[in-house]
């Protein structure tokens, strides 16, 4: 560990102004505390190690059992979203529907549009897309003009809006796109991740992936020049 007052005191005895010597006895303190930083992970990735190489046939016979349970629950649970309508934008023609399904699911993202709006058909095409990747969430479309009462009840006055319900609750809305992007030029991947920062999906890998390759794009650019 290196003595940040030292590191001054001989800073300060080699000529160096008050101001330079405390500059560098701040950047011995970060390297102190990115050594011990890295001193801690370190251990922790031994500590690691040492579980693994004495565990035993049992403890490996425990992380197999209880990794199947989980996989066997979250197949049960995919399931069960996909018989409650997962999977898939249900159009609502019904305003009771709408209810019915707020009150059977979870997480309801609901897209209330209008036929006639090209925006709106463009953002139903990325929720195609995402409602099959996350069944943790329904996605519904409802058609405005014939859900008078609910698009007053939420005061909806522009379309397409997003309404994300949780618990049978209002939980965001979204009016327009001016939080996408009021362009319309937007990804699958930036809608899944506004839906993920609403806490509506569990991940955002679309979001994920895009950004890796645009990362990658501009990396190719940088070694082009």
């Amino acid at each position: 560990m290196i003595d940040a007052n030292q590191v001054a005191q001989g800073a300060m005895a080699n000529g160096f102004s008050q101001g330079q010597a405390m500059q560098m006895a701040q950047q011995a303190m970060m390297d102190n505390a990115m050594l011990q930083m890295m001193n801690q992970v370190e251990q922790a990735v031994d500590d690691e190690m040492d579980k693994i190489e004495n565990m035993t046939e049992g403890d490996l016979a425990k992380i197999r059992a209880n990794r199947i349970k989980e996989m066997k629950k979250k197949a049960e649970m995919q399931q069960e979203w996909q018989n409650q309508g997962h999977g898939s934008v249900t159009k609502i023609t019904d305003q009771r529907d709408f209810f019915a399904a707020t009150k059977k699911s979870e997480k309801v993202i609901a897209l209330f549009n209008r036929e006639s709006n090209r925006w709106g058909k463009v953002m139903k095409e990325h929720m195609v897309n995402l409602s099959a990747r996350h069944l943790e969430a329904r996605f519904i479309e409802v058609d405005a003009e014939n859900a008078p009462y609910i698009t007053d009840k939420l005061n909806i006055y522009m379309l397409p809006t997003i309404v994300c319900i949780k618990g049978n609750k209002v939980h965001r809305q979204h009016n327009g796109l001016d939080e996408i992007d009021g362009s319309g030029k937007y990804s699958t991947g930036m809608l899944e991740y506004l839906l993920h920062t609403d806490e509506m999906l569990d991940e955002a890998p679309l979001y994920d992936q895009e950004m890796r390759e645009e990362e990658e794009e501009l990396a190719e650019l940088d070694l082009d020049d």
